[in-house]
């Protein structure tokens, strides 16, 4: 049996989403200057600190507009692959978590629509 904790998961807003989708397509934006840096050998090192720090980032402030979720965990992990980082793979990320919570909450309300009937 899989025990699950009661989490309570922040209200999707328009707001919310279109932070999220913005901050998305930054990072997304933002890794091919930093993958030209780290391809220069010169500043690799200091190239592949940023875009580990970038998608950190990019992880927590995803996790705060619109909760955990753990499609965020192979994002984070497919962004520290070289090549496969230029996908924009948190935008995608984002695009799913915004789908599955929005499906979560229409079921939750169906539920709920469904117990005040019952109630009646």
């Amino acid at each position: 049996m899989i025990l699950r904790r009661a989490v309570k998961m922040p209200k999707m807003t328009r707001t919310r989403i279109l932070l999220a989708f913005a901050v998305s397509v930054i990072a997304d934006v933002l890794q091919f200057p930093i993958n030209a840096v780290s391809a220069t050998g010169i500043l690799a090192m200091p190239g592949e600190v940023a875009d580990v720090a970038l998608d950190l980032v990019v992880m927590v402030i995803t996790s705060a507009l619109l909760g955990f979720h753990w499609a965020l965990l192979p994002s984070f992990l497919l962004e520290a692959v070289p090549g496969l980082d230029l996908i924009p793979t948190w935008t995608g990320c984002v695009a799913f978590v915004v789908w599955r919570r929005k499906q979560a909450e229409a079921r939750a309300a169906s539920i709920q629509t469904q117990g005040n009937d019952e109630n009646r």
